[in-house]
């Protein structure tokens, strides 16, 4: 029996590009910005090359789903921009002042642009009001996280909020997942993964959940061929009758 649900944020809660795309352009404009104007890299290297290297298209207006953006963390997208930065810039991992100035510009932006990816309030209440056990696990930060779910009005409903910062590593990696199972006092096998990204499908097989439901526009969008297709929904209100709410029975 599922008694446990944990979802991935950004694609899934939130409208990944309406909410985001604003956020990866203010945040690589800044660190852009920061390259020393007496620098040769300074005419080799723009913000649109940083977003390019994370799966950003800035002309477009599009975030690759597959993308280092969309679904690795932030730790992980300072480390491709370090590689691409002087050889004398900061370390973009451990100068205080990049830090807060970056965690500053996506809480700003964020809560400006948080959208959330349809109607998302209503299934995951009627989840919640069924019994459900909810929870979050995101490679964003976990202040991040905690703050665009209070702007959507629906960060009462979850247990717990896991980011990539939280000290449990971050998505495939499935101690996050494991830590959510812990705290509600489930097993891993009592819980399924609802995602949009291969790091969310690798992170529920390697904690052991009951199952994975994807949120992909298209069944040939999702990220791994072994996902069947009664497991792939366009949003989260097919998500209810998955599980058994309403006329239909639970398939998962």
């Amino acid at each position: 029996m599922t008694k446990l649900v944990i979802f991935d944020k950004d694609g899934v809660i939130l409208d990944l590009e309406a909410t985001w795309l604003p956020v990866a352009r203010a945040v690589a404009a800044y660190t852009a910005g920061l390259i020393p104007p007496g620098s040769d890299a300074r005419f080799a290297i723009t913000a649109a090359d940083l977003l390019h290297a994370v799966g950003v298209d800035d002309s477009r207006g599009y975030i690759d789903p597959k993308g280092l953006f969309a679904a690795g963390s932030f730790a992980e997208m300072r480390a491709k921009w370090q590689t691409m930065l002087p050889a004398n810039f900061i370390a973009l991992d451990r100068d205080p002042v990049y830090r807060d100035t970056v965690q500053t510009i996506v809480l700003q932006q964020a809560r400006q642009t948080t959208k959330a990816k349809g109607d998302v309030a209503t299934p995951l209440r009627a989840l919640h009001q069924n019994g459900y056990l909810l929870a979050v696990v995101t490679n964003d930060d976990e202040e991040s996280a905690r703050q665009n779910l209070h702007d959507l009005g629906i960060a009462d409903l979850f247990l717990s909020v896991v980011g990539a910062n939280s000290g449990h590593g971050s998505k495939p990696d499935p101690d996050g997942l494991l830590h959510c199972c812990h705290l509600a006092g489930v097993r891993p096998e009592e819980s399924i993964m609802v995602g949009d990204t291969i790091a969310d499908y690798g992170a529920a097989c390697a904690a052991g959940c009951k199952g994975f439901i994807c949120i992909a526009d298209a069944y040939e969008f999702r990220p791994h061929e072994d996902i069947q297709p009664e497991h792939v929904i366009s949003s989260l209100v097919g998500l209810p009758a998955l599980l058994g709410i309403g006329p239909n029975g639970a398939i998962i």
